[in-house]
């Protein structure tokens, strides 16, 4: 009963831990004849790969809707098919609570040979539903196509367009606890686009999950909760719409930018300034050190759960004084976050100036769980659309404990056993 329960709550959350997915190279000069290949096969050597995506995790709440962000190649159209069951992750896992509806592709999983009515039924059978519900809202999906005149046409007599008004309209009409979107809003012309929109609208009124991907900024901005901004198939970052994409733009700003921060996994790792993909920003305001210091006041990289603990970051202005935003973050190897803290959410108003200034954040107590975990800090505009410098999970460190439980969180506790008469 409590499962069932906890499982209906659920309904519209995406859940990905460690997701990884892996191509294999195939060679220009490949053997184009089964008897070549045989022969081949006996000397040629172990096959290449290369991963689409990587370490990828992060949760999505019912009801939320989250952006996608990324260069072509960043793996956000391979994450979005295995959200949606199409293909298999090489690493990890995917938990999906609830019914997809699924727009991937033009042809969105369209049979050519059959009629756009027995399209309507097979995709609706594959999304969840009964032969039943599809016949109930038959009409309704029919009417929001606008193709009556085609409908018992074989769909490989469809125009492009055509097709995705098939596929979308079936896509929005299966009451979907989830919808997932690649690229594919723009559809038909302007009177059919704002119907789409208004239908989107409707059914993210009503709770439904979206996950959208989109080179469009200003889309994403208007329909998103929260965005996801991938790189090189793993995830920079992941939180509020304005900050990611200041993040992105800054990216897209700097990809030759000389310095980067490299992303450090070994525990006990130090951050290493080469040319890599988590140093972003535009260096107006640069942070020049971080350290973690203990109650001791020394800094090192293992802490006990509950101990003081103080980030002291240092920053110089490369031109005139400007009023900045500092952030510090803290998440777990697999990008939970478990912290996230600021100085204008504070009311401590900053001016970097060009001489070389210093701020700490004190923890008085860190009642985190044993465990890794690692600091990402960031110097924004006040607004957050100018990122200065952000370095990504570089500053990693171990949370040491005497007791065990789950979670993150760990406060002062004790247990107390009373007689009751």
């Amino acid at each position: 009963m409590q499962a069932s329960i906890l499982k209906a709550r659920a309904r519209g959350s995406i859940s990905v831990i460690g997701l990884g997915k892996r191509f294999r190279i195939v060679s220009p000069d490949r053997q184009r004849t089964l008897k070549a290949a045989v022969v081949a096969r006996s000397h040629r050597q172990s096959d290449r790969y290369f991963w689409g995506l990587r370490d990828v995790s992060f949760r999505v709440g019912k009801g939320r809707t989250v952006g996608v962000v990324g260069r072509n190649g960043a793996g956000k159209s391979t994450l979005l098919r295995l959200i949606g069951g199409v293909g298999r992750p090489d690493e990890g896992t995917i938990e999906v609570h609830g019914r997809i509806g699924a727009l991937l592709e033009i042809s969105a999983g369209l049979t050519d040979d059959l009629s756009g009515r027995e399209n309507v039924f097979l995709l609706g059978v594959i999304a969840g539903m009964t032969r039943r519900e599809v016949e109930e809202r038959f009409e309704v999906i029919l009417g929001f196509s606008e193709l009556e005149e085609f409908i018992d046409r074989p769909v490989r007599t469809y125009s492009t367009g055509m097709k995705m008004r098939l596929a979308f309209a079936v896509a929005v009409h299966i009451d979907p606890d989830i919808l997932l979107v690649d690229e594919v809003l723009a559809v038909g012309d302007m009177t059919f686009q704002a119907k789409c929109f208004n239908r989107i609208r409707e059914i993210q009124r009503q709770g439904c999950t979206i996950f959208l991907v989109s080179h469009d900024i200003d889309q994403i901005r208007e329909w998103c909760d929260e965005v996801l901004f991938l790189k090189d198939g793993r995830v920079v970052a992941y939180g509020a719409t304005e900050k990611t994409l200041a993040l992105y733009a800054s990216a897209m700003e700097s990809l030759n930018a000389p310095t980067e921060i490299v992303l450090p996994r070994a525990e006990g790792a130090k951050p290493v300034l080469e040319q890599d993909r988590n140093r972003f920003g535009s260096r107006e305001v640069e942070i020049t050190s971080v350290s973690l210091l203990g109650s001791d006041e020394f800094a090192r990289e293992h802490f006990a759960a509950g101990e003081a603990l103080t980030i002291r970051i240092g920053y110089v202005a490369r031109a005139q004084a400007t009023v900045v935003r500092l952030q510090v973050a803290i998440y777990t190897p697999d990008g939970t976050l478990c912290l996230e803290v600021d100085t204008q959410a504070a009311g401590i108003p900053i001016e970097a100036l060009p001489t070389r200034q210093t701020i700490d954040v004190r923890f008085d107590r860190l009642d985190l769980a044993g465990g890794s975990y690692f600091a990402s800090i960031g110097i924004y505009s006040e607004d957050w659309r100018i990122v200065h410098d952000y370095h990504a999970d570089a500053y990693p460190f171990t949370i040491t404990s005497l007791f065990w439980g789950r979670g993150y969180l760990l406060p002062p506790m004790q247990w107390l056993k009373r007689e009751v008469s």
